[in-house]
């Protein structure tokens, strides 16, 4: 509807512009042609600046005395073939643009009666006036007014004619578009990619160079030429997303509706296409091609949520994965780090998520190269990913320890909840996880270490509601530790005797 909308706009303001240059020819009604003042002429208008008020709105009673004015001069002058042919051009014009407007503001099936009229007169024109200089934009005008009326065919004809007797025309990119996209509706593919590789070719300066790399893109991918169809695809997400000498990466927020559109579009079908092939390793041998991709992370996270939709998680964490083992310490490791665990997660892999989880941790970690040079409270997420993971590894490991009831479980929770306390020592939790800590330590049978860390959690911390059970608990810890230390020393003292 909002692109429908700004056409409308777009071809409102145009009639409006043939409208304005008209005007003077209402002048033609008191004229004569030898006893007054030359009138104002077409020729005039092409020395005088038109001043469109885009603010007014399009008249279609105006448009079509406009119109009628144009008819009536070409009755009236049949003399100058260069103000003939100008008539003929402007009043097709009209009919071209009053007729597009029309079929948007009503059904946009409707036969086009405006468009039909602005064929016979651009083939009036043409035929009259095989010189008229400006017979490259009538033929283009042409074109259009065939599309409108649903003649595909006569409309490429046109452009084909534009192409080959006008190779040097200021619209020829804009043709080649048009060519490209009539071959393109047609599903006649090859001859689509050439014509969008004709507007490529002549550079960024053309308003249809990003059009026509997607198009170009597209039509190597109806041909089954998968691999062949990404370097389109990859330049226009470089001229989309990539700013200034330092390449930085515009964020998809940034970009309007139409160009995120694009872009997410583009980054699907990428992801398509790595897909039927051999995945992220399809992903990894591309951007070795392409040198510095500084948007990797979007098509490595694309092609794992085009997995994710397929119920493919191991792939997609793959995919994920791929991203981080390529670029551990870039801003957006972390994020697709997690991506992968959700995948995980939701594959229904607990053994993986944990894996996951605990390679977060080692490699996210406050002591960690990822905090080289950057400062925590500019990464919340990863912080709270990081203590999320810690506890939830530790947990784990202290569950573990509780069913097996075997000393190293215990310790490998002991050194998980010693991990979290380290990075988070004020955390609002602490206390707790203090006491958990304490707990492996005593079920490890490590009694001076468990003490001296329910101590810490009854005094070490404001009181709390573990304060009196750790005292407690520490009192237990040491009576442990003492009765170990007297068996020990009995043991010592009162050596078996030799049989």
């Amino acid at each position: 509807m909002r692109a429908r909308s700004t056409r409308r706009l777009r071809v409102s303001r145009l009639v409006a512009g043939l409208i304005a240059a008209s005007i003077p020819l209402a002048a033609l009604d008191a004229a004569s042609a030898a006893e007054k003042k030359r009138p104002k002429t077409i020729r005039d208008l092409e020395e005088r600046p038109v001043e469109i008020r885009r603010d007014l709105p399009v008249d279609g009673s105006a448009a079509a005395r406009a119109m009628e004015n144009y008819r009536r001069f070409l009755e009236l002058q049949r003399t100058d073939p260069q103000l003939r042919a100008e008539a003929l051009r402007r009043l097709g014009d009209l009919n071209l643009e009053a007729g597009e407007l029309e079929r948007m503001e009503k059904e946009i099936g409707q036969i086009d009666l405006h468009g039909a009229e602005a064929i016979t007169l651009y083939s009036a024109l043409l035929r009259a006036y095989p010189d008229y200089p400006r017979n490259d934009q009538v033929l283009y005008q042409l074109a259009r007014a065939y599309e409108t009326t649903g003649q595909p065919e006569h409309a490429l004809a046109t452009l084909d004619r534009i192409v080959q007797r006008y190779p040097d025309s200021p619209q020829i990119a804009e043709v080649q578009f048009r060519r490209g996209e009539l071959l393109f509706s047609a599903r006649r593919y090859a001859e689509a990619e050439d014509a969008y590789a004709k507007v490529i070719a002549r550079g960024p300066q053309s308003g249809f160079y990003e059009q026509s790399l997607y198009k170009h893109g597209w039509s190597l991918f109806k041909q089954s030429l998968n691999e062949e169809s990404l370097p389109s695809f990859a330049t226009l997400l470089d001229h989309q997303l990539v700013r200034g000498t330092d390449r930085r990466v515009v964020r998809l927020e940034e970009l309007t509706r139409a160009q995120r559109e694009l872009v997410e579009d583009t980054l699907r079908v990428m992801s398509i296409t790595f897909s039927y092939d051999e995945g992220a390793e399809s992903l990894d041998r591309f951007l070795r091609t392409r040198g510095d991709v500084p948007y990797a992370h979007l098509l490595y996270s694309s092609l794992g949520n085009l997995y994710v939709e397929k119920q493919r998680y191991q792939d997609a964490a793959a995919a994920y994965r791929a991203y981080v083992a390529r670029d551990p310490n870039s801003d957006h490791a972390p994020n697709l780090a997690m991506q992968a665990i959700e995948a995980y997660r939701k594959g229904g892999f607990n053994k993986l998520v944990l894996d996951g989880k605990r390679e977060y941790v080692e490699r996210y970690n406050f002591d960690a190269p990822f905090w080289q040079g950057r400062d925590r409270a500019a990464y919340p997420t990863v912080v709270q990913e990081l203590k999320t993971n810690l506890k939830d590894v530790a947990t784990y490991y202290h569950a573990t320890a509780q069913s097996t009831k075997r000393i190293p479980d215990y310790q490998a929770a002991a050194r998980w909840y010693r991990s979290y306390l380290e990075s988070f020592p004020d955390d609002p939790d602490s206390a707790e996880t203090n006491f958990l800590l304490a707990e492996t330590l005593f079920e490890s049978q490590q009694y001076a270490l468990a003490a001296a860390e329910y101590e810490r959690t009854a005094y070490g911390y404001p009181k709390n509601e573990k304060s009196a059970t750790a005292a407690y608990a520490a009192l237990v810890a040491y009576a442990k530790e003492r009765k170990r230390r007297t068996a020990g020393a009995k043991s010592e003292g009162n050596p078996l005797r030799a049989t």
